[in-house]
């Protein structure tokens, strides 16, 4: 029967020990002989331990001595055990490539945005400089207070001992193409070392010269995108020396940049134009930006020479910054250099990792439930293991070496799917990053970004793999290898297995009561009644600024457009604005004072014509609208009414207006609080001047009408300039700038919400069936001695539903302490809006019910003599 004698030895050990041999033939055996120990003496001493002789323990500390654990031998077993658990092993995968994926996309995105370097060559040796002001200053801005005037640029180029050249550019030029077609396209001023220090040599021509930089309002010179020369010129060969005209001016193109160069910023620069052409290019009084030397317009980018390193860089930069503090008495700069990347200014820098870390801690949330869920799964398979490590431990293997093997098969599993994972979000990030930019308003310019993966989204990727295969492998690994080979038949305690329970669902509750908030604000802006009739209404916008409108030619253009759109069939109101209502444009003001008041006050500011108060359906509920021919005149907000003059009444107060040909002008309307510049927010500080001939080139025009008359006024403009870009929408489309964000954060909130309510759900009914099961034996005996099926029910329903009712608790007050973070994109919405926080623990405690009852109502249909009888 058995032709070898070892195989009597295994006949005999599988039919004492029975499943949980298998371990030890399969597995354990196999180390001892490569260690050199034949079967047959593996045999023998097992069955002198486990047989009818247990004094052979004796030779346990031997054959530990003589046990090796090489970690290629651990990866091996590791991957055996979970070839016999593919269900388990391919949940645990799944799981965790949902968690670990959505992390890697996510640090994938503020990777490209504001981690890694410029994308052009030598990128590595690129810093950004910024300066940061404290102290007593008066400073102009065109962009942000951290960027250099040109007299500022020029000090750090000619006076810095670390660079080998400093770039100065200022993106996000708005200028008029002129053509068949006008359209508007963002650009960017460059210094002229512009493309040389950026190793980004143009594809046609060349870039900038010396000579194009001589002086103020030298350099008529353009190098075109690879984008723009394509679609807008159809890859002409030889248009290198032709012109184009750019905001009314002719421009030479002396280039065109390479496919794959955009410029230094996220958004598409089309265009490139030397900084001396500012004051030609743009007629918002030009020389006082480019000549100012207390103007904040261009960043730095600076070049480091071999070597150098950035301790000594920023000593080098602060001496020159002190130096010009001097000509400034009160006033102290420090500045930010870092490695330059797309989000390298601070005010950007700021917000984006401030975003990114709000996303990352959702994402990571949601990984902490995959942990969770991971070891409860863990902990419950553990048990069934218990004589397998009991056997283990009596053959030889120490707790430490038992504890290492089972953190291998966690890390091992967290390694296939944390590949898996990233993987799939690797090769989906290009279509998110496309689905996103397809659901912006049209207004917000295109960008580029690397998609592809660095070390530094790999590194990422694998410390968060590493981490949470140690974090749901190693308590179980633990739990499972404390126990003594007399007792490993003993129930365990549950407290571990309802903590984790508790930390999902608190966890879940918080992400899913902040898309709830996300949720119901959307729905708000869907519905929002904002204060003001929008329908029927059209924007008109043009920038007669950019195209050197002087004040007398661009009234008369305003006043021809006016009479002409008036005259339109169906149209029955037009009127004026430099803002358009919710277009998220703001023109704030500081030097307001009010009468009776020597304080001057801040405020929000609009100029506007007669007739857009009852265009828009905006009550003025004291006084009047403004008359024809008014220039001293103004109406403000019944917010702005009671903060400036409290119960006094605001009709025929002054406000005196600094800097202003109008010194002062006077209060003649009170407009009704309506949501005008922020959604959501109606209460501002906000005043209506009238238009006068210097604000003409800045107005809008708005059309009411219930024709659709977008052709025609486009008609009627390019009659009046056939070189006049224009942008003709609906009004209400100026609501998608808000709804938009909320849109995108519920969505995303939504989705992380739901997929962690799955899981925790999964790990609710994992817990409470394995629960049952373990009681099986318990419940037949209560059956027996007269429990009915409802009392076994309310017994595992109980001990089920506590800890996800202390999970719940802890959910809400977590929420409650961080929905503040929320409260920019609510629109006016509570942070403790008591849909939220009412409706989804009672949906989450629900579905917890539910997932409780299944292994609940299973139990209470045993059998009793089956159970009685059950091991």
């Amino acid at each position: 029967m058995f032709r070898k004698p070892w195989r009597f030895m295994e006949w005999l050990f599988r039919l004492r020990y029975g499943k949980s041999a298998e371990f030890v033939l399969g597995d354990v055996m196999e180390e001892y002989t490569i260690g050199g120990k034949s079967r047959w003496w593996v045999c023998r001493q097992l069955w002198s331990t486990y047989g009818p002789a247990p004094a052979a323990l004796s030779i346990r500390k031997e054959k530990q001595e003589q046990m090796t654990w090489p970690i290629g031998n651990e990866i091996r077993y590791a991957a055996r055990t979970l070839s016999r658990n593919p269900g388990f092993a391919a949940l645990a995968i799944v799981t965790i490539a949902l968690g670990v994926g959505g992390n890697a996309a996510i640090f994938s995105l503020l990777n490209a945005v504001a981690l890694r370097p410029l994308p052009v060559p030598d990128s590595g040796q690129l810093v950004s400089v910024y300066q940061i002001f404290q102290g007593k200053r008066s400073r102009s801005v065109m962009g942000e207070e951290s960027m250099f005037s040109v007299e500022e640029y020029r000090t750090y180029r000619d006076t810095n001992h670390v660079f080998t050249g400093i770039v100065a550019y200022s993106p996000f030029l708005e200028a008029t193409l002129g053509g068949e077609t006008p359209h508007e396209y963002l650009g960017t001023y460059g210094s002229c070392n512009y493309f040389d220090l950026l190793g980004e040599a143009p594809a046609i021509g060349r870039g900038f010269l010396p000579s194009d930089c001589a002086a103020a309002g030298s350099g008529a010179v353009v190098v075109l995108s690879h984008d723009l020369w394509r679609d807008r010129f159809s890859s002409d060969p030889d248009f290198a020396g032709k012109a184009v005209i750019l905001n009314g001016t002719p421009f030479t193109v002396v280039g065109v940049a390479q496919p794959a160069f955009h410029g230094t910023e996220a958004a598409y620069s089309y265009f490139w134009v030397p900084f001396t052409a500012e004051p030609v290019l743009a007629a918002r009084n030009g020389a006082k930006v480019y000549g100012n030397a207390n103007m904040s317009w261009l960043s730095l980018i600076g070049k480091l020479k071999p070597g150098e390193a950035m301790a000594h860089v920023r000593a080098d930069l602060a001496v020159i910054a002190a130096r010009i503090d001097r000509q400034y008495p009160g006033r102290s700069t420090t500045l930010a250099i870092d490695t330059a990347t797309f989000a390298s200014l601070p005010e950007a820098r700021g917000i984006v990792m401030g975003v990114g870390a709000v996303i990352l801690t959702a994402v990571a949330m949601v990984l902490l439930i995959v942990c969770a869920n991971l070891a409860n799964l863990l902990l419950a398979r553990a048990v069934g293991r218990q004589k397998e490590i009991a056997i283990r431990l009596a053959v030889g293997a120490t707790r430490a070496q038992l504890v290492r093997q089972l953190i291998t098969e966690s890390l091992l599993v967290a390694l296939v799917g944390g590949a898996v994972g990233c993987a799939a979000s690797f090769a989906a990030f290009g279509a998110i990053l496309r689905s996103i930019q397809s659901h912006l308003p049209r207004e917000v310019p295109q960008f580029h970004l690397q998609t592809g993966p660095d070390w530094r989204v790999l590194a990422y990727s694998l410390a968060i793999t590493i981490v949470t295969g140690m974090g749901f492998g190693l308590v179980p690994a633990l739990r499972a290898t404390k126990i003594d080979l007399q007792g490993a038949s003993k129930r365990p305690r549950g407290f571990l297995r309802g903590g984790l329970v508790g930390a999902q669902v608190a966890v879940c509750m918080t992400l899913l009561i902040a898309a709830g908030l996300l949720l119901h604000a959307l729905y708000d802006a869907q519905n929002v009644d904002p204060g003001f009739q929008m329908k029927d209404t059209l924007t008109v916008a043009f920038h007669l600024d950019g195209m050197n409108y002087e004040t007398a030619r661009a009234t008369e253009f305003q006043r021809q457009l006016l009479e002409a759109a008036a005259a339109l069939p169906g149209v029955d109101a037009v009127a004026q604005a430099r803002v358009t209502p919710l277009s998220d444009n703001h023109v704030g003001y500081g030097g307001l004072t009010p009468s009776g008041s020597t304080q001057e006050r801040n405020a929000e500011v609009n100029v506007v014509s007669p007739g857009y108060f009852s265009m828009l359906h905006l009550p003025i509920v004291r006084g009047r609208e403004f008359r024809n021919g008014e220039t001293n005149a103004a109406i403000v907000t019944e917010s702005t009414a009671r903060r400036w003059w409290g119960g006094a009444d605001a009709i025929g107060q002054t406000i005196r207006v600094d800097s202003s040909p109008i010194s002062q002008v006077v209060v003649v309307g009170v407009a009704r609080d309506a949501q005008i510049s922020h959604l959501g927010r109606s209460n501002d500080t906000y005043v209506y001047f009238t238009a006068s001939p210097e604000d003409q080139s800045h107005l809008q025009l708005l059309v009411h009408s219930r024709l659709n008359q977008q052709a025609a006024i486009r008609r009627l403009v390019h009659r009046l300039d056939p070189n006049l870009a224009l942008d003709i929408a609906p009004l209400e489309d100026n609501l998608k700038w808000w709804r938009t964000p909320v849109s995108i954060a519920g969505a995303l909130a939504g989705s992380l919400g739901a997929l962690a309510l799955l899981i925790a759900l999964l790990g609710i009914y994992g817990v409470a069936a394995f629960m049952a099961g373990r009681r099986v034996r318990e419940i037949g005996i209560r059956m027996a001695l007269g429990a009915d099926a409802a009392a076994v029910q309310q017994l595992i329903l109980r001990q089920s539903m506590l800890p996800v009712l202390i999970g719940a608790v802890l959910g809400i007050a977590g929420c409650a302490a961080v929905s503040k973070v929320l409260s920019g994109i609510l629109f006016g919405l509570s942070a403790y809006d008591p849909l939220a926080f009412v409706g989804v623990p009672i949906l989450l405690i629900g579905c917890a019910a539910l997932a409780s009852h299944l292994p609940a109502r299973r139990a209470s249909r045993i059998d009793p003599v089956h159970a009685l009888r059950h091991e």
